[in-house]
């Protein structure tokens, strides 16, 4: 089972480093802001330490037999945690870099061998996941959603949890209806329709704002009706980011779509 070194540490220990965490939530904001010297800035930040982890991994590889473990286990441990710290920055690396650029092939197959397999979905995993949705693979999401779905009871009772899931399908929704993909669209947002109640303003506003959006690229004037009262609700409850976002959003693909 593949489980992340952030992940893995609150596992085992049953507290948590708050650096991941605290980095994920920084680039949540910096995407809906489109602050890109920011993301660029977090993703130099960890292009070096990822590359700091891999040395070590190096040295351990070609040193293990000078190291004076006690046993081969701990050699082996060793060697798997640095594999998995490694694995965390390049990953955290290339998020950063989602957040300003597109990735290129192999990028998104990288981020997609990360996340394929995790069984186990914490609070750093599903942020990965949820910031990437925009690029991945309607197939990966798909799946994840899928198995997240088996063990929904382990996910449901947890805020931050559902607001990653929720965010995951409505990100990538939101691409597939830009390119036409609508069937796909509503079969990921249908997935985490129950995951979306009594979600904060920002998710669920966003959640529905794709709902509208959806219903906009089917041809339903009241989709594009929802999305400006979307924005204006966003705008009463004071909740400024997820209001320019979803406004940036609207003249982008409506707006711009109409005048065309």
């Amino acid at each position: 089972m593949h489980i992340p070194e952030q992940d893995f540490s609150y596992i085992i220990n049953g507290s948590k480093d708050d650096y991941f965490v605290h980095y994920i939530n920084w680039l949540d904001r910096i995407q809906l802001r489109e602050e890109f010297a920011e993301a660029e800035m977090i993703q130099n930040e960890a292009h070096k330490y990822a590359n700091n982890q891999e040395i070590k991994v190096k040295i351990l590889e070609e040193n293990f037999e000078t190291l004076n473990y006690n046993n081969e286990w701990l050699e082996l441990h060793s060697q798997e945690r640095l594999t998995r710290q490694y694995t965390d920055y390049r990953v955290l690396e290339l998020t950063a870099k989602a957040c300003h650029q597109i990735l290129n092939d192999e990028e998104v197959t990288e981020i997609g061998d990360f996340l394929f397999g995790i069984e186990l979905w914490l609070e750093y995993s599903l942020g990965i996941l949820a910031l990437n949705a925009w690029q991945l693979p309607y197939s990966l999401v798909y799946a994840i959603i899928s198995d997240i779905n088996l063990h929904e009871k382990e996910y449901k009772g947890k805020l931050i949890y559902r607001r990653r899931i929720v965010q995951t399908a409505g990100r990538c929704a939101m691409t597939l209806i830009s390119r036409g993909e609508t069937q796909k669209a509503s079969a990921l947002l249908s997935m985490v329709h129950h995951y979306a109640e009594a979600l904060d303003t920002h998710v669920q506003g966003l959640y529905r704002f794709a709902w509208a959006y959806l219903d906009y690229r089917n041809g339903k004037i009241e989709g594009q009706k929802e999305m400006l009262r979307v924005i204006a609700l966003f705008d009463f409850l004071e909740v400024p980011i997820s209001r320019d976002f979803a406004q940036k959003y609207y003249n982008r693909h409506v707006l711009n779509l109409e005048e065309s």
